[in-house]
């Protein structure tokens, strides 16, 4: 397990008094975004006792721990006044009974452990990724080249597809903490594991024939980079990039190529190649139209519900683009149709997948979205000087870079407004302070949380009862959405290296 945030304020055993102890209440079904923030040890001002609460999984988690030395009167006293306190809060239908008997915790890692645990994740997966983080900071503190190549052939059985995973979350990771040193490292140690380790050079052949293909998406060239691939894995990764053009032409090209080849072994290189490229066709095709319909259940199963935002909740993995995508193209259907019915309920499924999806994105992207969508110059002001004493002008660099990015893709109106509220900015945030910096001043090597955020919700409705004519999954346009808001997780920005943050997947 990652080292997370310590709770402050735990008092040593025998010191406790009744009333002595503040509890506090961490609700992620009111506030969604405080679980990422426990998580990625982000949560500021945390003290013990508290308890996790979070009603779409009906957990009811507190945190006790035995030096605090509260009696157990007191101790029964504070989880009662938890319990309640949650109690009232939710609505009246609600359920409630998982909150009669709270789980206690003695340790703050063991509950978040059962945190994890309960989206799946057990401790021993927990183990095997801190093994491979330990690994990666390994690598970052060795003195030399030669020393890192060493350390990757002492451990090349180690280098696998996770390996590579929890490398490319930390870029992102340490890019959208504005950790460029970091991050050039992060990215130069990848390119060396792809260069020595055995697994890192299939990945470098597999990309190299991608980008090849992606470079000239020909029906020619799908099936000389087909006939390239150094294994099943990469060929099956073309047929999906290329699904399109696996059509009649492509297969009369490639029968054509049997029929002219005269060499015994080519011939059936190119005949197992056709079969394989077929069955490889029908399988991504099925998994698409199942995927699909996965998508189309699940916005059936949440129209319906009788609480549609905790249903949305517990099936939150499964909430991203593609699931908006098919919200969408089916709104279109029903507006084509005039079926207001329909309209409104998928309206309600796509408002409520846009605040899951919005509430994933790291801090950052939410700040700069709240700006892009408060009235400036007023409301904009306050908001910077609300957060002035959280936040300093490395945000400046961000907004740059994404204003410019805006502009790009001709959101003229969005990135005009973004350049006001950054000079806005310049004259109500604090400079950077590297002294003032816990990460630089031997803070821990931090573990951050890792998937991308889907982008913000755009300002329109969607434009679909659910039908299975839904497009392919929308392409990501960089940083900024199809509505000119700010995609995460790699927004850049120019300060400082600080601590190196290795993502937990």
């Amino acid at each position: 397990m990652p080292q997370l945030v310590t709770p402050g304020g735990m008092r040593g055993a025998g010191g406790a008094q009744p009333g002595m102890f503040r509890a506090q209440i961490i609700d992620v079904g009111r506030e969604p975004q405080l679980k990422a923030a426990l998580l990625s040890g982000r949560l500021e001002g945390l003290t013990a006792p508290f308890m996790y609460h979070d009603p779409a999984k009906q957990l009811a988690f507190v945190l006790m721990p035995m030096e605090m030395g509260m009696a157990d009167m007191e101790q029964q006293r504070t989880i009662g006044q938890m319990t309640q306190n949650v109690m009232r809060s939710l609505p009246q239908e609600s359920p409630k009974g998982y909150l009669l008997q709270p789980r206690t915790f003695f340790t703050f890692q063991s509950l978040i452990e059962a945190v994890l645990a309960a989206d799946g994740i057990s401790p021993d997966v927990l183990r095997k990724q801190q093994e491979k983080a330990d690994l990666l900071r390994d690598f970052l503190r060795q003195s030399s080249v030669e020393n890192v190549r060493d350390l990757i052939l002492k451990n090349d059985d180690k280098i696998d597809a996770e390996m590579f995973d929890l490398l490319s979350a930390s870029i992102d990771a340490n890019s959208t903490a504005g950790r460029e040193q970091v991050m050039q490292s992060l990215m130069g140690l990848q390119q060396m594991l792809v260069d020595e380790s055995t697994f890192g050079k299939t990945i470098g052949a597999r990309m190299a024939v991608l980008e090849a293909f992606q470079k000239d998406p020909t029906r020619e060239n799908l099936l000389a980079q087909l006939l390239a691939a150094p294994d099943a894995e990469t060929r099956e990764s073309l047929v999906a990039m290329g699904r399109q053009l696996l059509d009649y032409a492509f297969f009369q090209t490639l029968t054509q190529s049997i029929d002219g080849t005269v060499e015994e072994v080519q011939k059936n290189k190119l005949i197992g190649l056709r079969k394989e490229v077929q069955e490889t066709r029908d399988k991504v095709d099925a998994a698409n139209r199942e995927y699909m319909q996965a998508k189309i259940a699940l916005i059936q199963e949440i129209a319906g519900s009788k609480d549609p935002q905790q249903t949305a909740r517990e099936h939150e993995a499964e909430i991203d683009d593609t699931f908006v995508a098919v919200i969408q193209a089916n709104a279109q259907e029903a507006q084509k149709r005039g079926d207001k019915n329909t309209l409104e309920a998928l309206q309600l499924v796509y408002n409520i997948a846009m605040q899951l999806m919005t509430e994933r994105q790291p801090p950052e992207v939410q700040l700069v979205n709240a700006l892009l969508q408060a009235k400036y110059p007023d409301d904009t002001a306050k908001m910077l000087n609300e957060i002035k004493n959280q936040v300093d002008d490395r945000l400046l660099g961000v907004m740059s870079k994404l204003a410019d990015q805006l502009a790009q893709n001709d959101r003229t109106d969005t990135a005009a407004k973004l350049t006001q509220i950054m000079v806005q900015a310049r004259s109500i945030l604090p400079k950077y302070d590297p002294a003032k910096d816990p990460e630089l001043n031997g803070g821990e090597s931090g573990i951050e949380g890792g998937d991308a955020p889907p982008p913000t919700a755009p300002d329109e409705p969607p434009s679909s009862g659910p039908t299975s004519a839904a497009p392919e999954p929308p392409k990501p346009s960089g940083l900024i959405g199809p509505d000119g808001l700010i995609r995460g997780p790699n927004a850049p920005s120019n300060p400082p290296p600080g601590k190196i943050e290795i993502a937990r997947r």
